[in-house]
């Protein structure tokens, strides 16, 4: 009920079905709020979407890390993605997540409950929105499962947490676009 629309410039709203349609917006997402993460009022998601514009998703494949509410490849396959791979580790948020995929009328997305990234497939955009400890953790396997000339965004991150992520994702060639800030939260953009 506390839940308000959430608009990311003139490029997407996130709002509830209860709420009225968002005008002027290119995407709109209706989500159903319950526990999980991710209804873009966090800085982290906000950025994620935000960023999610400067990329082309059209015919590409995706993986979502750390999927919570669906919201990010949800937005994927509005922005024309070919096939998305959304995992999470908590049974809740998978549970959420399809439901607000059928509510948007989503085909492509493939949900799994997993707590490690896919292994042994290459994806031409990857999102990871969950924590610097996580995607630390999952930094090489996620840079393994980008395909040639592919995007990586990353957020869940402090500002003081950036030093360290581009240290550890200069090991594995990443190359470094920019970062995006919104409040104490970064996003930040890589390409292999």
């Amino acid at each position: 009920k506390n839940f308000e629309p959430v608009s990311v410039d003139d490029f997407v709203a996130v709002r509830a079905h209860f709420h009225a349609p968002q005008k002027n917006v290119l995407h709109e997402i209706i989500i159903t709020p319950k526990m999980s993460f991710g209804t873009g009022h966090h800085a982290t998601t906000y950025l994620m979407m935000q960023q999610m514009r400067s990329i082309d998703f059209t015919g590409k494949s995706v993986f979502d890390f750390g999927t919570g509410t669906g919201v990010l490849a949800i937005l994927a396959e509005k922005l024309g993605a070919e096939s998305i791979v959304a995992i999470d580790n908590d049974e809740w948020s998978i549970d959420n997540a399809a439901e607000n995929i059928e509510r948007n009328e989503c085909k492509k997305i493939q949900l799994q409950l997993s707590e490690a990234p896919v292994a042994n497939e290459r994806f031409e955009v990857i999102l990871a929105n969950i924590n610097k400890n996580i995607i630390l953790q999952n930094l090489q396997a996620l840079a393994n499962g980008l395909a040639a000339e592919s995007n990586l965004l990353l957020s869940g991150l402090l500002q003081q947490d950036e030093a360290d992520i581009l240290l550890a994702a200069s090991a594995f060639n990443l190359k470094h676009i920019k970062t995006f800030q919104r409040e104490k939260w970064i996003c930040v953009w890589f390409v292999n």
